[in-house]
Formats: C-alpha cells, sequence, structure tokens
C-alpha cells in the first residue's frame, strides 16, 4: 500500500468530509498525511468549519484503518486517491468525483474508449441477445466495457465482454468484504484476469439502497459512452442517465416494442431526445468519432472454446447431467442437488454459459442451449 494510504483512508471516514472539503484541503495542502499533521490554526486558513478542524485533528481509529488496510492488501485491492497517479482521469473532471476509489484487477480504467451497458434486471430475451451482440461487435483493443454487476442486463454485458475477450470492469455498490448478488461471485472472480472491480466504499461496508445511486454516478462519469438495453420508465438505469446527461457524456437507447414495459424506459429516452437511438455498432463509431480497427469486429472464430470439444470439469458434467434431465431448472434447485457452494456452482454455471452450453431463462433458471424451455419437475 501507498505511505500516505492510511492517511487518505482516514480523510474519508471523517463524517461530513465529502467530494468538496477534500478538493478545499487539497488546495492547502500536498496529500492527506498533510492534513492531519496540520494543527487547527493552520487548518482555519482553508476556510472549512471549526467542527471538521475538531475531527481532523482528534481523529484516533488509526489502529482499526490499519488492519483494514492489511486486509485490502491481502485482497489484492488497491487505493486510489484522487490526487494519486492512477486515479481515472474521466473522473477528475467530475464535481461530485469520490475522493477515494478501491481497485481490483488489471484493466485499463484510463482506457482509449469507455463503454456502458447498463439496463433491467430483468430483461427479456431480446434485451440479452441485443447485450451480446452490441458487445460482440465492439471487439477492438483500447475498449473497456462498463456496468454494475447487477441482474440482469448487467450481468449479460460482462459475461458478454468475457466471452469475447473485451476488459470488463464492474461498479460496485459496496465494499471488497462483500458481492452484491452473491450469485454473481463467479462472475466477478472471472472478471479481475483482465478486467476488475471498481466501489467507492470501504471494505466492510455492505450494498444499501442508497449506495447504489453512487455507484451509478461513477459509471455515468466514467463512460465516454452509456448504452441503456432495457429500462422501464422508472427504472434505476435512469438515474445513470441523468448523471451521464449532466456531465455531458454521448447516451444511446436501444427501442423496442411499444407495448413491453421492459422497454418503455428506452422508448421515452429515445421520444424525448434524451437519447440517441442504437441499431449498430457502426452507428455508434460514427457518433462517438472513433475509427474502428479494419476486420477487427467480434466473431465465433475469435474465441477460445470455439472449436473443438470442449473440456468439462466433473462438477460442470454434473451440471450438464442435471440440465439434460430437467430442463429449466432454477439456481437454487441445482444448488439443492450437486454438492457445490453457492459461488463455485455460479462459476461453473458460467464457464457452462461461456462456452456455449448452457443458456441462462428468466427467473434465475438455466437450460441446455438449443433445447426448449419444458420446465422442471421440481
Amino acid at each position: 500500500m501507498e505511505k500516505d494510504a492510511l492517511y487518505q483512508l482516514a480523510l474519508t471516514r471523517i463524517p461530513g468530509i465529502g467530494a468538496a472539503h477534500t478538493k478545499i484541503l487539497l488546495r492547502h495542502f500536498d496529500g492527506a498525511k498533510s492534513v492531519f499533521q496540520a494543527n487547527e490554526t493552520v487548518l482555519q486558513k482553508t476556510g472549512i468549519k471549526p467542527a471538521l478542524i475538531h475531527a481532523i485533528t482528534h481523529f484516533s481509529n488509526w489502529g482499526r484503518l490499519e488492519k483494514e488496510l492489511l486486509q485490502l492488501e491481502k485482497k489484492a485491492v488497491r487505493l486510489l486517491f484522487i490526487s494519486s497517479p492512477g486515479y481515472p482521469r474521466r473522473l477528475l473532471t467530475i464535481p461530485d468525483a469520490p475522493p477515494l476509489l478501491f481497485y481490483k484487477g488489471n484493466a485499463n480504467l484510463d482506457a482509449e474508449k469507455m463503454v456502458a451497458v447498463i439496463g433491467t434486471r430483468m430483461p427479456s430475451e431480446y434485451g440479452r441477445q441485443t447485450t451480446e451482440q452490441i458487445i460482440r461487435h465492439l471487439t477492438q483493443p483500447g475498449l473497456v466495457i462498463l456496468s454494475g454487476l447487477a441482474y440482469g442486463i448487467d450481468a449479460c454485458a460482462h459475461k458478454a465482454a468475457l466471452k469475447y475477450n473485451i476488459p470488463t470492469v464492474a461498479l460496485l455498490g459496496h465494499g471488497f468484504g462483500h458481492i452484491y448478488p452473491q450469485e454473481n461471485l463467479g462472475l466477478a472472480k472471472s472478471m479481475l484476469q483482465d478486467g476488475g472491480l471498481l466501489t467507492s466504499y470501504g471494505l466492510h461496508e455492505g450494498p444499501t439502497g442508497f449506495h447504489f445511486p453512487a455507484r451509478n454516478k461513477i459509471v455515468a462519469g466514467l463512460c465516454d459512452a452509456l448504452i441503456v438495453v432495457e429500462t422501464a420508465r422508472k427504472g434505476g438505469s435512469l438515474s445513470t442517465v441523468d448523471s451521464a446527461a449532466g456531465y455531458g457524456k454521448k447516451i444511446f437507447a436501444v427501442p423496442g416494442r411499444l407495448t413491453d414495459n421492459r422497454s418503455s424506459g428506452c422508448n421515452w429516452l429515445l421520444s424525448q431526445g434524451k437519447a440517441d437511438v442504437l441499431i449498430s455498432s457502426d452507428q455508434l463509431q460514427s457518433a462517438m468519432g472513433w475509427r474502428w480497427p479494419a476486420k477487427q469486429t467480434g466473431t465465433q472464430a475469435q474465441l477460445p472454446f470455439s472449436s473443438g470439444t470442449p473440456s468439462l470439469t466433473a462438477p460442470e458434467k454434473a451440471v450438464m447431467k442435471l440440465l439434460t434431465e430437467n430442463s429449466g431448472l432454477s439456481f437454487d434447485e441445482l444448488l439443492t442437488r450437486i454438492s457445490l457452494s453457492s459461488p463455485d456452482l455460479s462459476m461453473h454455471l458460467l464457464n457452462l454459459e461461456l462456452q456455449g452450453l448452457v443458456t441462462p431463462l428468466p427467473g434465475r433458471r438455466y437450460q441446455l442451449t438449443g433445447t426448449s424451455d419444458t420446465g422442471s419437475d421440481a
């Protein structure tokens, strides 16, 4: 960990000191450590309130924070402070950017092209297929896919990025002591080799409702283009759209049937001129002024598992056998019939899905690819 990390973490733990006060302090001091080394007289010159000055000079939870830093280090989590190298440059232009981020992974957070793909937690088959189709044609060097690791379109976006070897980063609404939803733990682990996980929340902060709007702001601030695939008129994705619009980001929406509530939010965005219609990757390329390298669009031929017979582990063979006997089994039904933990089952299902052998269905059910959903006999 960076030697200043303890003081950076401490500064974010003082109630009342957010993005605005941090920027004020950093205009007067050369780092977080210098803030805590200053006396009250010097701190008064910054113009911040006496109560905050008192909180800084009397901060005492150093031992607890040192333990937290050791835990983060064991998890290979890096701290990215707003005044330090490595902090995402796109967020530096956002007025309410979080002063401290926690990052695990290898994806370049300053990649040439950052595309966020978001949508409903309960997508239709059209939504899932459209998400994969969009991402398949975005395969090119220097591009990163962003989303929020939620059920539905978020997970579809991350999985498609993995499938087509595109780095993908998940923005979390909690700290690294949690993964929410738990069923996406396997997906999160699979993203770490070439992608990453990013959050503004400390290690032990859990997923609460008010965390996710703040998470959505980071998605909006970090992307160049925001793509909404399916969302209801009051869907949570629209808060990300509002933030992206405020940050001057380019917003795209995939049109859907007028009778489908899952597309009502996208259709409304298009009707109000709040988003551009997205029907192809070429259109995105043109609108963003990006140049696609010749013959660099994603194809099945580029996949490492696209030819030959897939090599399956024993647990994966067991899952395949269960789905052969009972098409449409739910995650919980599979869990009761196989000797695996929930995270391990998630990982094996993800591997089977990426190999094109298993297809997810609504309601967290699964079937063998190419078979009809006849339902479970459970």
